[in-house]
């Protein structure tokens, strides 16, 4: 008696596991089969917030017009694929300030659908640049306090290509180049990408922002002392200039933990194009 009792509960729920897999499955394809849709960028253009405030920018594609906001939840917007295997299928902008943390539904190759926490900021990607003097062989880098960590830690110059008018509509070499000088007091110089092709590289696997990287050579110094006027830093930027860094002082600080990931992978990058170019 007590073995069919046994079997008789494990057969409910069994049946209910199944029937509730079932349904949820249907849920999702049918709210989600009317927003898939492929386009030929990778991700929308723009992530419109139903609360009023902070359009969150994302690079390539194209605005998503109002028809395609779903009547359920004003929040979502069409997305579109990401590749063959990889189904993106919306965006949830969840909070929205400077930064913006956005829910990103994908349908995985198994056919599973996966929520995924991902992170966007304004602008139209970053730069960072590497600043060389071929006369010192050194570098200029910063330091500079860094909310994530909490700590203060050496880098180099580094900001958001923005979209107006003042970085030539999303340009990242006027970006780079107006980052020097208000981070570094440094412009002018010798310009090489450090990447193949100008590829962009995405900041990490949950972000959004991918960065330009560049190296600059011999840029000149703008004596602020003596009166020279240069580009003011933002408001929340307290940034300490360090000039005259050498390879050796750069390799230490990469290992000693004392410079963020973006930060080293451009220094290590920037070390083997002097090399390239024959400077070390």
């Amino acid at each position: 008696m007590i073995n069919l009792v046994i079997r008789s509960i494990v057969i409910i729920l069994a049946f209910t596991i199944n029937f509730l897999s079932k349904n949820a499955e249907g849920v999702t394809t049918e709210k989600n089969s009317k927003r898939a849709r492929t386009f030929k960028h990778p991700i929308p253009n723009e992530i419109i917030s139903p609360w009023g405030f902070n359009i969150a920018s994302v690079r390539g594609g194209s605005r998503p017009d109002e028809d395609s906001l779903s009547t359920e939840n004003e929040n979502r917007v069409e997305a579109s694929s990401a590749g063959q295997e990889y189904e993106h299928i919306n965006d949830v902008l969840g909070y929205s300030r400077w930064r913006s943390i956005i829910q990103r539904t994908v349908r995985m190759p198994n056919g599973k659908v996966i929520d995924f926490d991902v992170v966007d900021q304004k602008g139209e990607g970053a730069v960072v640049v590497f600043a060389w003097d071929t006369r010192t062989k050194t570098a200029t880098l910063i330091r500079e306090y860094m909310p994530g960590s909490m700590k203060v830690m050496t880098g180099v110059a580094a900001g958001i290509i923005e979209s107006g008018a003042k970085h030539n509509g999303g340009d990242p070499a006027v970006a780079a180049k107006f980052e020097l000088e208000e981070e570094c007091h440094l412009r002018g110089g010798r310009w090489y990408s450090l990447t193949e092709t100008d590829a962009t590289v995405p900041h990490d696997k949950y972000s959004v922002t991918e960065f330009s990287a560049y190296i600059v050579l011999d840029a000149e110094r703008i004596d602020v002392e003596g009166g020279e006027e240069v580009r003011e830093l933002d408001e929340e930027e307290n940034i300490e200039i360090i000039h005259g860094v050498s390879v050796q002082e750069i390799l230490r600080i990469i290992r000693a933990g004392e410079m963020n990931l973006v930060g080293g992978w451009t220094c290590l990058l920037a070390l083997e194009k002097l090399r390239e170019l024959g400077e070390i």
